[in-house]
């Protein structure tokens, strides 16, 4: 089955940057906020934690060495399993070049170093706020609105990630499916 967003009771904040600094800062800063903070100092690592247990935010430097934030956006945006997970850049940069290039690879938000934690605590509740509603609204589209049971949709997207499932472990599967007459009586 696919990786689901974390479904903690706290939001999980990722922050993938190579500066012990900044996740000093930023871990005191935000320790207020509610937030489980995870971090990351290159991009593989970041990587291989956001696809391991996806976040509910990551805030991405672009000045990394070996893998920048860009490659690593682009990565995160083309992956299935980390595709909807919000991204907020951070960067030295102020260039517009930058910042385009950074929305056009699928960034929510961009926000310069040095910046206003005040500021980035604003961007990062709205950031939190938007995929929630974004995470309710895909799951109202999946279930029925007369019996509020899953749909259609839902049973084709489950079937697909049993299958799945199957076909990686060889695991047994088994479907029952029945038919009610009249069901909306």
């Amino acid at each position: 089955m696919d990786a689901q967003p974390a479904t903690h009771s706290q939001p999980v904040l990722l922050l993938i940057d190579d500066s012990p600094s900044i996740h000093r800062l930023l871990g005191f800063k935000l320790k207020k906020e509610g937030l489980e903070f995870i971090t990351a100092f290159s991009g593989n690592e970041g990587l291989e934690i956001a696809r391991r247990q996806p976040p509910s935010l990551i805030l991405l430097d672009l000045n990394m060495p070996e893998m920048d934030g860009f490659q690593v956006l682009r990565e995160l945006k083309n992956d299935p399993r980390t595709i909807q997970i919000p991204v907020i850049v951070l960067s030295g940069s102020t260039e517009a070049t930058e910042k385009v290039r950074a929305f056009d690879l699928g960034a929510m938000d961009y926000v310069c170093k040095p910046f206003d934690v005040h500021e980035l605590r604003a961007r990062i509740n709205s950031a939190l706020r938007i995929h929630r509603l974004m995470e309710m609204l895909s799951r109202r589209a999946q279930i029925d609105g007369l019996t509020g049971l899953w749909n259609r949709s839902y049973f084709n997207d489950r079937l697909a990630a049993e299958l799945a499932n199957r076909d990686r472990t060889g695991s047994q599967l088994a479907l029952a499916l029945c038919d009610l007459d009249h069901f909306k009586k």
